[in-house]
């Protein structure tokens, strides 16, 4: 899933590692993530041909001015940043935009995986969001059928209220699914009609 999540958040423009790892952190959900984690994967993306980088030089010195209302605190002030140091600076490839519409297009069984799917759904064409959608409720409607068909036979209040939980909660997905659905039905182009 962390490929689905780097490659869309590259998709949207190039960023450096540290950039990229606090757009995670802020991604639908709180993508937990950790440096240990991103730089070996963009590393295995790169090798991959999924996603290129680019060593980008320190910024130059900047001189500027500070104030504020007592005009004994005027001063100068210089701006640097660490001397030496450069940052690589990832993009997403062609054949990475590829796999990433792959990944937006595997099936939807996996609550983490949707909510990634979903966040980055915007780069699929039209027919393959309305088929990620579907997919998705058919795999609710089974798991909604399999509750029933098999419902939690416990004493135990809390089992029972979890079990309930878990019903309405698939219930509720499914209505708000019905209604991406419908939206999205409801904004494809039309297909000519022959006369």
């Amino acid at each position: 899933m962390l490929d689905l999540a780097v490659l869309g958040l590259l998709k949207e423009g190039d960023l450096h590692g540290y950039e990229l790892n606090k757009r995670l952190k802020s991604l639908v959900g709180g993508y937990a993530n950790s440096y240990g984690a991103l730089y070996p994967a963009l590393a295995r993306l790169e090798r991959r041909g999924w996603v290129s980088s680019t060593a980008v030089a320190p910024d130059i010195a900047v001189d500027e001015q500070v104030t504020d209302e007592s005009p004994r605190r005027n001063r100068r002030r210089t701006t640097r940043s660490k001397p030496g140091r450069t940052r690589k600076v990832y993009q997403i490839t062609e054949a990475g935009e590829d796999h990433l519409l792959e990944l937006l297009q595997e099936d939807a069984n996996n609550e983490r995986r949707f909510r990634l799917q979903l966040a980055f759904c915007r780069f699929l064409p039209p027919d393959r969001r309305l088929a990620l959608f579907e997919l998705r409720r058919a795999h609710l409607v089974s798991l909604q059928a399999m509750a029933r068909r098999d419902p939690v036979h416990s004493n135990d209040p809390y089992v029972r209220s979890l079990f309930q939980r878990d019903q309405e909660r698939r219930e509720h997905d499914l209505a708000w699914l019905d209604r991406l659905i419908a939206d999205e039905r409801a904004n494809r182009p039309q297909a000519p009609t022959d006369r």
